[in-house]
């Protein structure tokens, strides 16, 4: 789900399904502040993470629109959120749920924003344990989270610390529905994503990886620069598993 929702750049190239998802489970979340970044990364290196029949791209322009050529990007961010749902049981106390997701080529006939999976992280017990379920990649980190102001924010977690200076005003965003796909051995999963209220301040995000990580080894380097964000919303999400 994550990061700037002002710009984006997926191909279409859909391809629907003969069966329908089964419903896995779900959580919700409201009042979300996400401090997010958007680098780009050698597309050879994306290509690599990627399993077969997921093509990266750019996150330059509309859900479906045209990218950049030969550009690829990875999305990274942290939301902290004051209150929550699992399975329609309230949680108490604020929790964090965090992407590390590639853009990726529309998979489906779904609309809205496709990424791929490449690591995720939250403090909340009960999502790790429905996000593990479905095999993706999470983290559960108590502590991790995200913090920000009028003019910026920092997010931090696991292997991946975001500095925001987003001093553009607070505007409308056109984040709706995201789709976060994740294949494993035994089949395809994906967390569809729909965003509520949506606002995003728009910036300079500042990415520190730690040495040796996945994210700075699929980046190419343990610093890089792109286009920040600081996000506000509440979402609704449900993991699925996808007939192939």
């Amino acid at each position: 789900m994550t990061a700037v929702a002002l710009v984006l750049g997926i191909a279409v190239a859909p391809t629907a399904n003969a069966a329908h998802p089964v419903d896995l489970g779900g959580f919700s979340a409201r009042d979300c502040v996400e401090v997010s970044a958007i680098v780009s990364v050698p597309p050879a290196n994306a290509t690599a993470a990627l399993p077969g029949g997921y093509t990266s791209s750019s996150f330059i322009g509309l859900p479906g629109g045209p990218g950049l050529p030969g550009n690829s990007s990875l999305l990274m961010g942290v939301e902290t959120c004051q209150s929550g749902t699992i399975g329609g049981v309230p949680f108490d106390g604020p929790f964090a749920f965090g992407e590390r997701v590639l853009s990726v080529d529309r998979h489906d006939a779904t609309p809205g924003y496709h990424f791929y999976a490449v690591e995720q992280i939250t403090d909340n017990k009960k999502i790790y344990d429905l996000m593990s379920a479905a095999g993706f990649d999470i983290a559960y980190l108590p502590g991790v989270g995200a913090t920000a102001d009028s003019s910026g924010g920092v997010s931090e977690g696991g292997s991946v610390r975001i500095v925001d200076q987003a001093p553009l005003p607070q505007l409308p965003s056109p984040l709706d529905k995201v789709s976060i796909w994740n294949k494993t051995d035994s089949g395809t999963n994906v967390l569809r994503l729909a965003v509520h209220h949506p606002t995003a301040q728009a910036g300079v995000g500042r990415v520190s990886a730690n040495g040796g990580s996945a994210i700075a080894a699929l980046i190419g380097t343990e610093e890089s620069t792109g286009i920040g964000a600081i996000n506000r919303f509440d979402f609704e999400a449900t993991v699925q598993s996808v007939p192939e």
